[in-house]
C-alpha cells in the first residue's frame, strides 16, 4: 500500500469515534485526512445536528487546508467509525 495513504488512513481512524454532544447533536461518525501537494496532512470530523444540518468530515479537513492557505488536496481519505473507508463526499 502507498506509505501516503496509510498515513492518511492512520489518522483519518484516530480521529473516527462517535461522541454525542448532547441529546441534539454527535460527531465523528467519519473522519478525513487529506495530503496536499505540498506534503501536508490535514483532518477533520463530520458533526450531525437532530435538526438536520450538519457537516461531513471532508469539509471539515478541507476547511483546515483552506484555513493554512493551502488550495491543492493530492489525496484523501474518509473512514467510519463503523470501521469502513469510505469514498470522498460526492458534493465535493
Amino acid at each position: 500500500m502507498d506509505t501516503d495513504f496509510e498515513k492518511l488512513l492512520d489518522e483519518a481512524k484516530r480521529i473516527a469515534y462517535k461522541r454525542t454532544l448532547s441529546y441534539y447533536s454527535s460527531c465523528g461518525h467519519v473522519g478525513c485526512a487529506l495530503m496536499t501537494d505540498k506534503g501536508n496532512i490535514y483532518s477533520g470530523i463530520s458533526t450531525d445536528f437532530n435538526c438536520s444540518l450538519g457537516k461531513c468530515a471532508e469539509y471539515a479537513a478541507i476547511a483546515e487546508m483552506l484555513k493554512n492557505n493551502e488550495t491543492r488536496i493530492s489525496k484523501i481519505v474518509a473512514y467510519s467509525a463503523k470501521d469502513k473507508i469510505y469514498a470522498p463526499c460526492r458534493k465535493l
